[in-house]
């Protein structure tokens, strides 16, 4: 099965035409072919799993919200095991907590003053969505959402204004 050259390892397997190290691999499981038990496993424990990737950050950044923590954790692991196998090791709920700890604050809840409105111009700035924001965007927000032109003028203003005002 594979294409390795056979009989140059100990642990070469002729009978199912397996190297050593393909025999290992998590494609051998799914296939039904009996596992090695490899000598490294407590070590492999021990080590933490890595860290979230920036699609996995992403996936937590718009859901966190939504999804009740422990189903998110397993969605995530779910990730993990398809990317590496089902050897790989799965992340902890503390890993997910401290990705949530780092992502901006919810705004303020029953802000519809002007301070509140700053804040979440701020942080918007901060997390780089201000910069996204064109004269484009606010056009098709305003065809999108029927607002009218003094809506329109307000919303340039406020978001299109020079960095150095801000």
């Amino acid at each position: 099965m594979c294409t390795c050259l056979l009989g140059a390892e100990d642990d070469d397997d002729p009978a199912l035409e397996l190297c050593g190290s393909c025999r290992r691999r998590p494609e051998a499981r799914r296939l039904g072919l009996p596992v090695p038990p490899a000598t490294e496993r407590p070590a492999a424990a021990a080590r933490p799993a890595r860290d979230f990737t920036e699609a996995e950050r992403a996936l937590i950044r718009k859901i966190h919200g939504f999804m009740p923590a422990q189903q998110l954790l397993a969605l995530l692991n779910e990730r993990l095991a398809c990317d590496l196998g089902p050897d790989a090791t799965p992340y902890s709920m503390e890993q997910l907590h401290a990705a949530i700890g780092g992502l901006a604050s919810p705004a303020p809840a029953g802000g519809h003053g002007w301070a509140a409105q700053r804040k979440l111009i701020a942080q918007a700035r901060r997390a780089g969505l201000l910069a996204a924001v064109t004269e484009q965007l606010i056009d098709d927000f305003a065809v999108v959402f029927s607002l009218n032109p003094k809506q329109v003028l307000v919303l340039r203003d406020t978001l299109l204004q020079p960095q150095e005002d801000a």
